[in-house]
C-alpha cells in the first residue's frame, strides 16, 4: 500500500492518543507521516484543565458507554508501556464552592465521603459528592 498522509486535529489527550495508536498500527504503510494539528499548545484546552482526571463510568448510559469504558482501561495500559510514573488511580470528591453560614458542616460523619474529604478543605462548601472511588477513576 502506498503511504498515507494522516491529519489528527486536536492535540489534546484524545487527539495524542489516536495519533500515538495509528503510529503503533500494524497497517499503517511504511513512510506514512501522521500530523497533529492544534491551534495553541499541546493540552492547552480541556485536557490541561481537568487535572488529567478519567473516569471508566462518565459515560455510562450513553451511546458512547463501551468507548469510556475501552479508553479508561487503555489509559492504564499505556501509562505502562509508556513508563509514565506519575499515572495512579485514586478517588475523585467534587466539591461547589459555598456556604458561608458556620452551621453548614462538612460531611465528614458521611461515611461515603469521609474517606475522600481532604484535611485542607475548610468547610466553605456547597454540593459535594464523589466522582468515583479509585477503582474507575484515575489521574
Amino acid at each position: 500500500a502506498p503511504p498515507r498522509n494522516i491529519v489528527v486535529v486536536g492535540g489534546g489527550v484524545q487527539g495524542t492518543s489516536v495519533a500515538y495508536q495509528l503510529c503503533k498500527s500494524s497497517s499503517l504503510p511504511p513512510q506514512s507521516t501522521i500530523t497533529i494539528l492544534e491551534s495553541k499548545a499541546p493540552a492547552s484546552a480541556a485536557s490541561g484543565k481537568g487535572g488529567g482526571f478519567m473516569a471508566r463510568s462518565w459515560g455510562d448510559g450513553s451511546p458512547t458507554q463501551s468507548l469510556h469504558h475501552l479508553a479508561f482501561d487503555m489509559y492504564e495500559t499505556l501509562a505502562q508501556e509508556l513508563q509514565c510514573e506519575s499515572y495512579r488511580k485514586l478517588p475523585v470528591l467534587s466539591v461547589s464552592p459555598g456556604y458561608t453560614n458556620p452551621t453548614k458542616r462538612l460531611q465528614r460523619d458521611n461515611p461515603t465521603l469521609a474517606a475522600l474529604i481532604p484535611k485542607w478543605l475548610d468547610g466553605n462548601v456547597g454540593r459535594m459528592s464523589a466522582m468515583g472511588y479509585g477503582d474507575d477513576t484515575a489521574q
